[in-house]
């Protein structure tokens, strides 16, 4: 059964809604991710892909919903209320699921608590634990759009919110929903920045994927929503393909063979080849590692024939978001002819010990029907997504 992406919400560091993001696609010269004094521990500046401007008020709501990660996740989803309210007043609320991806919730919100505990020997007296538990945006969504249907939050890392997808595409093709609010959010917090730097995994400057100066990642936050439904929409859920490396708790397969596997899953339940995809968007993290991985897989498959981007320069890695902002990013260029190929920035030379997949390194308008979205996360979690303007979906 087809099902289809009807709209997309977004709020990221390249702006608040879809316009702003789609303005920004078309300036890869100016830089989205800004510096930071307050997240690292011993208070060292580090890049991150902040979302800028004033988020949603959150005093309606009671105080232990009251985080950033729900602000930012109401951000993005109000911006689809034009296309659910419909949705909500056709279906029965038990028919309309909320599947969210996102691997810290409110931990910034317990974060500032522990830092009041630690100077005044008490909790602050609003918080509540419930802010970091992973079933807390889900939860908060839910409750906003008064809906009962399946809720709950997938938390896989890096390839949180692009297995949402998956998990979605069954909902509906199982006949469990008629429609799901999916995604993922992510907000900024030290537990993510310090982790990740414990792990050598975080650049120094600006991240450079595939460049042979790279040396980590840069982290960011967003909130990515798509409404998912039977309802023929601008763009259908074409493929997924989902498998499991076993190779390392945090380094990928060099071979690239899961990745292979995934892409080659997600095309084989499309019945698409390679020659049917317009354009990739690659995890492309810029640590060393995963772009080589990458790079082999992506070529192993497409050689340099099809335009790829990392946009992890852009955004930063929003992790437990990062799937449905990229797999967004496909959508927007797929459902407005005036939005670029998503481009890769990289200042540095460019490491020509990887292979020479197709990298899009300026601004390219291009007319796409198929795109393919990757994510691969710890554990050798990786999952590919294809998706096609409705007319590609009429083959399959």
């Amino acid at each position: 059964m087809t099902t289809f992406l009807n709209d997309f919400g977004v709020v990221c560091a390249l702006g608040n809604n879809k316009s702003e993001v789609k303005q920004a696609l078309h300036h890869p010269e100016l830089e989205y991710q800004s510096l930071d004094h307050e997240l690292h521990l011993d208070g060292d500046p580090v890049y991150v892909g902040k979302v800028k401007g004033a988020l949603p008020d959150m005093s309606a709501f009671p105080s232990y919903q009251q985080t950033r990660n729900n602000a930012l996740a109401l951000m993005a989803v109000q911006q689809l209320e034009p296309t659910l309210s419909p949705l909500l007043a056709k279906f029965d609320s038990q028919r309309i699921a909320v599947i969210i991806g996102t691997t810290t919730a409110g931990v910034r919100t317990a974060e500032e608590a522990v830092a009041h505990y630690m100077a005044a020997d008490a909790f602050p007296a609003e918080y509540g634990h419930q802010c970091q538990e992973l079933i807390a945006p889900a939860q908060f969504l839910a409750e906003y759009l008064g809906v009962n249907g399946p809720t709950y939050t997938i938390s896989t890392a890096c390839s949180s919110s692009t297995k949402v997808m998956t998990t979605a595409h069954m909902l509906l093709d199982t006949d469990m929903a008629d429609v799901v609010l999916c995604g993922g959010v992510d907000s900024l917090c030290q537990l993510t920045v310090n982790g990740f730097e414990a792990l050598d995994s975080t650049s120094q400057s600006l991240c450079e994927p595939f460049s042979e100066s790279r040396d980590g990642i840069n982290l960011g936050e967003a909130a990515a929503f798509f409404v998912m439904s039977k309802q023929p929409g601008p763009v259908a859920l074409l493929g997924v393909g989902e498998t499991s490396d076993a190779y390392h708790i945090s380094a990928p397969d060099p071979s690239g063979d899961g990745a292979i596997r995934a892409i080659n899953i997600a095309l084989e339940m499309a019945n698409r080849t390679p020659e049917d995809v317009d354009y990739i968007n690659l995890h492309g993290t810029g640590t060393i590692k995963n772009d080589e991985m990458e790079s082999r897989a992506v070529y192993t498959l497409f050689s340099d024939k099809v335009p790829c981007s990392s946009t992890k320069r852009l955004t930063g890695h929003t992790l437990g978001a990062a799937g449905a902002l990229e797999l967004g990013l496909c959508w927007l260029h797929l459902t407005d002819a005036d939005t670029p190929l998503p481009p890769h920035k990289m200042t540095k030379p460019r490491d020509e010990s990887l292979d020479p997949i197709q990298l899009v390194q300026s601004v390219t308008q291009q007319a796409s029907r198929i795109c393919l979205s990757n994510s691969f996360a710890f554990g050798g979690n990786n999952i590919s997504v294809l998706i096609g303007q409705a007319d590609a979906a009429k083959s399959l």
